[in-house]
Formats: structure tokens, sequence, C-alpha cells
């Protein structure tokens, strides 16, 4: 288990299989809801938090997977890193639009979603590193996020506070631009 630094907000989507995380401030997210949205509302909790920014925003939605045409086989693969569904949605084509509603709000970022930082199609739309790279600088915080496909389904519950922790590999991006390899 992983423990968020408080004050946290919990984004669950509605369509993840629980538990669902439990923060400081806590809210399900429809499909239906617009991201820019959820944002702004994230950005209203944080300057209501001590300090008036949240130290932690945890997602956890499932991850875009697209299909990936490979010469590495004749068939085509999926594969993830093309954005997230929360709400109607967020990717590479809207991802500042959405995140620069919570501009310095944030002091780390925790994205629990399958493939969220997979690049399947380097520079193009299903390119995670670019997707979580820019989140990063556009928040002004670190990130985090997995390569691979993520499980909570075996745990009847999280205990406040803390996420279950990652699977694969884990990378941190820096409002910098850079990203590196952690431990998670």
């Amino acid at each position: 288990m992983i423990s968020i630094a408080q004050p946290a907000m919990a984004l669950n989507a509605e369509n993840v299989p629980g538990p669902d995380y439990k923060m400081w401030n806590t809210r399900k997210v429809e499909k239906k809801e617009d991201p820019v949205w959820v944002m702004k509302n994230v950005a209203t909790v944080a300057r209501s938090a001590t300090g008036a920014k949240l130290k932690s925003l945890v997602i956890n939605c499932h991850g875009y997977y697209g299909v990936v045409k490979t010469r590495k086989y004749w068939f085509d693969e999926t594969g993830g890193g093309f954005g997230l569904s929360l709400g109607q949605g967020i990717t590479r084509v809207n991802v500042e639009a959405v995140f620069r509603e919570i501009a310095g709000l944030v002091d780390t970022i925790w994205i629990v979603a399958c493939g969220a930082a997979q690049t399947s199609t380097p520079g193009g739309s299903g390119d995670g590193n670019l997707f979580c790279c820019a989140i990063a600088k556009t928040v002004g915080c670190d990130v985090y996020a997995s390569t691979d496909k993520q499980s909570t389904w075996l745990l009847p519950s999280v205990p406040y506070g803390k996420i279950d922790g990652y699977e694969g590999k884990v990378y941190r991006y820096k409002s910098d631009g850079s990203s590196e390899l952690t431990a998670y």
C-alpha cells in the first residue's frame, strides 16, 4: 500500500471496479461529466484545503487502449497510453485544457489506470509517456503512472488515505518534463 499525503482528493470513475479510494475529499465521476468541469471542481476543493492546495490527487479510472499496427506480428495488437476514461475522457488532444484548471493547486497526481504511461504509438495519440509528461508540465507537479494493467479486484477494501500500489513499471513525471523509473 502507498500512503497518500493529505489533504488529498480521490476521483473514482463510476465504471472502475472497487474498491474505491477514500481521501480527505472523495468523489465519484460519472461517465457523462465533462472532464474540464471535473477539474474545476477539483480546483474549488483544492482552494478550500489547508494551504489552499492539495498535496495529492488520485485519479482512479480505466486507461484507454487502442489498436496498434505492428510489423512484429501479422495481426494487430492493443496497447495503452491513449488517455484516461474519466468522465467523457481525457486524451492528448484535450489534456492541457483539462489540467490547466488545477495548475499550481496540486503537489502530486497519482494515476491508477491501466497502461496510462505505456507508449504504444511513439509521438502519436497512444504515447502515454508524452500524455503523462503533459499533465505534469501543465499542472506543475509530479505525476505517477504505470505502463501496465492495474488490479484491485482481489482487495475487499483499501484503507483511508492509501492506494493499493502499482503493477508493472511506474514512472515519475516531473514538472520540468523529465521522467524517471520509480520503485513504486
